[in-house]
């Protein structure tokens, strides 16, 4: 069962008066958009509960297609990113260690989902 990432950030509205030509010719008054969620790292003692499985980045390479690899589940490639603590494709180089954590059990357990 696929796990949203974004179920435990709050909605936040909105009104900033920058917008207020888009919104008026929208007809709206505000946007509604995710707070931006603060991700904690596992402590040491955590990592301890955790298994991992080295890949080396090659040309091609995406957390997408990574995640659809090892979790048979693309939607999940931000845990890819978080563990990794390169948070896009483009912060990994060709021949890195890209470390795939284990049980997918535990990293839901640590952000609470």
């Amino acid at each position: 069962m696929p796990v949203d990432r974004n179920s435990l950030r709050n909605i936040v509205i909105n009104n900033n008066e920058k917008y207020d030509d888009i919104l008026l010719k929208r007809g709206r008054y505000f946007i509604e958009q995710y707070a931006t969620q603060k991700l904690v790292y596992p402590t040491l003692q955590q990592m301890r509960d955790i298994t991992t499985q080295q890949h080396l980045w090659t040309v091609g390479d995406k957390y997408w297609k990574l995640a659809a690899t090892y979790y048979e589940d693309p939607s999940i490639w931000w845990i890819l990113a978080w563990f990794n603590k390169k948070p896009t494709e483009a912060h990994c180089k060709t021949g890195d260690s890209i470390l795939i954590p284990y049980p997918l059990s535990t990293m839901y357990r640590y952000f609470g989902l």
